[in-house]
């Protein structure tokens, strides 16, 4: 807000310099007589003042620009696998089986082994 009020507070004060100092001018050499048969001329003189005034009120300003960084990349996708661990013991079972006589028995299997 401080620059704003900076800048605009320069660009009036100048300009109102620049109009005073073309007004004494033109009201120091000129009679009254004299002033009311050049209107056009103080016009004119008037206009160019009010823009060599803007031109020096208006010198752009540096200002500080922060330098652009590239985004970081994102971050990779997330892929969920199902974790199968091996038991610590074997995963046995009892099944019934039969022997060469046709004669049945519990006996334990273990798979893959």
């Amino acid at each position: 807000m401080s620059a704003f009020i900076n800048s605009a507070f320069k660009k009036t004060a100048a300009i109102g310099l620049v109009a005073l100092t073309l007004g004494g001018a033109a009201a120091a050499t000129a009679t009254t007589a004299e002033a009311r048969d050049d209107f056009w001329a103080g016009a004119a003189g008037g206009v160019v003042g009010g823009l060599i005034g803007g031109a020096i009120a208006s010198q752009p300003r540096t200002v500080y620009v922060e330098p652009e960084y590239a985004p970081p990349p994102p971050p990779p996708p997330r892929v969920y696998h199902r974790a199968y661990y091996a038991p610590a013991y074997p995963r046995c079972h009892y099944e019934w089986v039969e022997n060469e006589y046709g004669d049945s028995y519990r006996a334990r299997v273990c798979p893959g082994y």
